[in-house]
């Protein structure tokens, strides 16, 4: 790593400490907060597709955020640029990944793409690009450090419990980007990304709190609405739009 190692744990630390806050508000005050990865519950099917539909529309959607940080983040450190846009190319393919998944349940990329995105969604694209324009390229960073960290603690046991729900033919796609991302440490790649940003800026610690924070609640609000999308009756069965 370029930056040196206590600063980047020291900034770990830190960061981790209010990402662990964010993610028992996460469980506390979301419905269904933990149904993506709880075994003993039914897969809601619904629900489950809806929210596989909705992770490859933010992955296209934060292309575009992420390529505007990448324009500004050239003029903060050039060297951190080149590891983010290193980061990008592979981002950008693992929407084929979930696509691949949905394929499985006879939903077609065209299908998937006809989906609206959720309004949760389209406001946590109109903020990242907001914030980027204030601040630079660290909101689009902070966006997928939450991501990243998130998904290293949730997704293996999202793919064990949907591999058992349903067959391994169907998590395929999911699995593999779990792989990616345990080889490729993605977060703490985001976390070294972060430190020589706010170097670069001279931003304090709070800066990147805040943004964590308000990312977070960002997508709170997603799970709500996913959940209203397919509400739970007394038999176990969703009440749901159809998807195609």
């Amino acid at each position: 790593m370029r930056n040196p190692q206590q600063t980047v744990e020291a900034m770990r630390r830190s960061i981790e400490g209010v990402l662990t806050e964010e993610a028992t508000m996460f469980g506390v005050s979301v419905p269904r907060a933990a149904h993506l990865i709880d075994e003993r519950e039914h897969l809601d099917l619904s629900y489950y597709l809806r929210h596989k539909i909705e992770t490859v529309r933010r992955i296209r959607a934060t292309a575009v955020t992420d390529a505007l940080a990448l324009a500004v983040m050239i003029q903060e450190d050039y060297a951190a640029a080149r590891q983010w846009a290193d980061y990008l190319q592979t981002e950008m393919n693992h929407d084929q990944l979930y696509l691949a998944d949905l394929k499985a349940h006879g939903l077609t990329e065209s299908v998937v793409l006809s989906v609206p995105p959720m309004p949760a969604t389209e406001l946590l694209m109109r903020n990242l690009t907001q914030r980027i324009a204030e601040y630079g390229s660290l909101p689009a960073v902070a966006y997928s450090l939450f991501v990243e960290w998130n998904s290293s603690i949730a997704s293996p046991k999202a793919v064990k419990r949907a591999k058992s729900a349903l067959s391994d033919a169907h998590v395929k796609g999911s699995r593999a980007h779990t792989a990616i991302d345990e080889r490729d440490d993605h977060y703490r790649m985001m976390i070294d990304i972060a430190c020589s940003v706010m170097r670069a800026r001279h931003y304090a610690m709070h800066m990147l709190e805040a943004l964590v924070r308000e990312i977070a609640a960002l997508f709170r609000a997603y799970f709500h609405e996913l959940h209203f999308f397919a509400i739970p009756t007394p038999n176990g069965e969703a009440r749901a739009r159809h998807v195609h």
